[in-house]
């Protein structure tokens, strides 16, 4: 994933954009982390965010078979209080993680667009 990944969605979202960071298997790589979420994270947060992220993948064929009727399986969606997290598959095993503000007030269809866009 480069750095161009985090100027689109910088220019998508503008200063909602929390954190950019992509993971396969065994390794979760943080592009960009604003300020504000990079002192409220520490090394275990991030494993843990990775760990999570893995294992979400191996539920992506089941949900695709589930819902076959709506399509590949693009994307996955998280709403929190103060936050939305988008998760973007971009392989077996892979994706790309996003997280927004949860009031950024634009389109995470183009959030998900930008990533699909990317290689992990």
């Amino acid at each position: 994933m480069t750095d161009a990944l985090v100027a689109d969605l910088r220019a998508e979202v503008g200063d909602a954009l929390r954190a950019v960071g992509s993971y396969d298997g065994d390794t979760y790589h943080v592009t960009y982390l604003r300020d504000d979420v990079a002192t409220a994270l520490d090394d275990d947060d991030l494993d843990a965010i990775r760990q999570g992220a893995v294992f979400d993948s191996l539920e992506r064929d089941y949900y695709e078979r589930l819902f076959s009727v709506a399509g590949a399986f693009q994307a996955t969606v998280r709403r929190f209080e103060r936050a939305v997290v988008v998760e973007v598959p971009t392989g077996t095993g892979g994706g790309v993680l996003v997280s927004l503000d949860r009031d950024h007030g634009g389109s995470v269809d183009a959030v998900v667009d930008r990533c699909r866009s990317v290689e992990v």
